[in-house]
């Protein structure tokens, strides 16, 4: 392990087996200060440090290096104590036993997971070995290495990037300039030709100066809200264009209105005749055709008379006849 005043203790503590209560304990996360001037920036560094306290970490499994994407930037060491026997043996069978390629990196690596979950949250490491010159003998160092989410392929509904038209860029604008909505500036004589156009177009004769400030031209007008219509007292139907609306209700209260006395008088003595003598022949307000009977004979009297219901007083015994009429029609035999 490299020196105290060179390194930053990250974590120390231990990896859980898969479906085992086996720990390989004995083991140091450390970063090079001299990589890493400003830890802040180094996430690596940084999820190490938050699983301080646990007593362990997941240990997910092996996996070769080029099934998958690492960022060694963070320069992250692991250094095993000499009497975690059984640790030392466990990675060198994995590391050392594992050929490697071209770049120096052992082909194989463990995947270590920071966190209880698998969920895309949970910060992922791969423990690998890199071989490094030593003036004895070929040597391996545990490197530490971030694991980079994967690259989505693209789709066929992805939106397709376009450049901004040529004409909007200038000499000097960018297209991050453009992006940022800054206000291009017209150079050269169309300065002064905008310069002219806005004075002429604030010395216009109908011209206003604009602002929340009192409007003195107005001679101190103030606006009044018209008052509402008279409302009228004969009910009026309304119309459009394509004519009278038509009221179901103004109807029904014109009829009523437009019944006399004499008539509605006339109307309510049918009505009772017609009952008392349904009645007598066995039909009563009970009786299920009681209803239908009685409209038959009302109309079919109210008809008979309609020369003279609106007159005068019809007579009983003509009323008395009429109605005796219908229900012999109607009824055939008492019920």
């Amino acid at each position: 392990m490299s020196e105290a005043s060179s390194s930053r203790l990250l974590y120390r503590g231990s990896l859980s087996l898969p479906d085992s209560y086996i720990l390989l304990d004995g083991l140091t996360f450390s970063a090079n200060l001299l990589a890493n001037k400003d830890l802040l920036h180094n996430p690596l560094a940084l999820a190490l440090e938050s699983m301080r306290g646990r007593p362990s970490l997941r240990l997910k499994g092996t996996e070769l290096l080029k099934n998958i994407c690492i960022d060694p930037s963070d320069d992250v060491c692991m250094d095993i104590h000499p009497s975690a026997s059984l640790s030392r043996v466990y990675f060198e069978n994995m590391l050392c036993l594992s050929h490697l390629s071209p770049d120096g990196r052992t082909e194989i690596g463990v995947r270590v997971a920071l966190g209880d979950t698998d969920g895309p949250a949970t910060t992922e490491i791969m423990i690998f070995g890199q071989s490094y010159s030593s003036p004895t003998t070929p040597s391996l160092i545990i490197r530490v290495a971030r694991i980079a989410p994967a690259t989505r392929a693209p789709r066929p509904d992805d939106p397709t990037p376009r450049r901004p038209p040529q004409h909007l860029l200038t000499r000097t604008q960018s297209i991050g300039e453009l992006a940022a909505n800054t206000r291009i500036k017209v150079k050269g004589d169309d300065s002064e030709v905008v310069r002219r156009a806005r004075e002429v177009m604030l010395h216009l004769p109908n011209s206003k100066p604009r602002g929340r400030g009192k409007d003195k031209d107005r001679g101190g007008a103030v606006f009044k809200v018209p008052a509402l219509p008279a409302k009228k007292t004969n009910h009026a139907p309304d119309a459009d264009v394509f004519g009278p609306v038509s009221d179901a209700k103004g109807k029904s209260r014109a009829a009523d209105e437009g019944i006399g006395d004499i008539e509605q008088e006339n109307k309510s003595i049918i009505k009772k005749f017609t009952v008392r003598y349904l009645d007598a022949v066995g039909v009563s307000k009970a009786h299920p055709e009681f209803k239908e009977l009685f409209g038959f004979v009302y109309r079919g009297t109210a008809f008979a008379l309609r020369a003279t219901i609106k007159k005068s007083p019809v007579s009983a015994r003509a009323l008395e006849t009429l109605v005796e009429a219908h229900i012999k029609l109607y009824v055939t035999s008492p019920t």
